[in-house]
């Protein structure tokens, strides 16, 4: 990842060097934790390749995803300043690369750099107002809604534009779509043969690739834009 661009981007140039100078790499396979809810929260998260998922788990055992993050996002944050246990489990999506710093390490630089903790302020602030908006999305969009604005953010973070197609370039099943949109496989499943007819998408080698973003992007707003039921 590019130290000019994602998180690093809010800092002076200074700042990120040393940021990262204190971090450590870790490569993840698909599905394997980087921790998990109820753990002490000693280390600060980014990812540098690849897409995380943050997930809760109900009593009953069902699985809620709250949250995807890709290059040049930050996680792990809330516990790790509240000094308490983490309050999610989160997984590689597919293979990844995280980088992280102690908790301790952290501390220091911030009291040696003061404006260092004003931009991590700022970055914390912005993950709160995206907390919201995912909020907003779950009570205000509809599921083909919230299916598609997903879509199109895959697309955007680990996706490859040709000829006005967007290949997203990690497998993502339905199952995990279903469950970070709120709704069920069938569903899911439901809608993407629906766009498949309509040439908006198509899948191939496990990948899903946006063959008309546009008018999927018009999904958020017109709903029931080719809608058959």
């Amino acid at each position: 990842m590019d130290g000019s661009t994602g998180f690093f981007a809010q800092f002076a140039r200074e700042d990120a060097d040393a940021l990262r100078a204190a971090s450590i790499q870790e490569r993840v396979k698909p599905g394997e934790e980087i921790f998990r809810r109820g753990d002490e929260a000693a280390r600060l998260y980014w990812v540098e390749k690849g897409q995380v998922r943050v997930v809760v788990t109900s009593p009953a055992g069902r699985e809620l995803v709250i949250r995807q993050f890709g290059p040049g996002e930050v996680f792990g944050e809330i516990a790790l300043f509240a000094e308490t246990r983490r309050t999610a489990t989160v997984l590689a999506t597919g293979h990844t690369v995280v980088a992280s710093v102690d908790a301790r390490d952290l501390r220091q630089l911030l009291q040696e750099r003061p404006q260092m903790a004003l931009r991590l302020l700022a970055v914390f602030a912005d993950r709160l107002r995206l907390t919201t908006d995912a909020l907003e999305d779950s009570y205000f969009l509809t599921m083909r809604a919230r299916l598609a604005k997903t879509l199109l953010s895959l697309g955007e973070e680990i996706g490859t534009e040709k000829d006005g197609c967007i290949l997203i370039n990690e497998p993502i099943s339905q199952s995990l779509l279903a469950r970070i949109v709120y709704a069920t496989r069938e569903e899911v499943n439901r809608e993407i043969r629906r766009w498949e007819n309509e040439g908006w998408l198509a899948r191939r080698d496990n990948l899903i690739e946006l063959r008309d973003p546009e008018a999927i992007a018009d999904l958020m707003w017109h709903p029931r834009k080719g809608h058959d039921d």
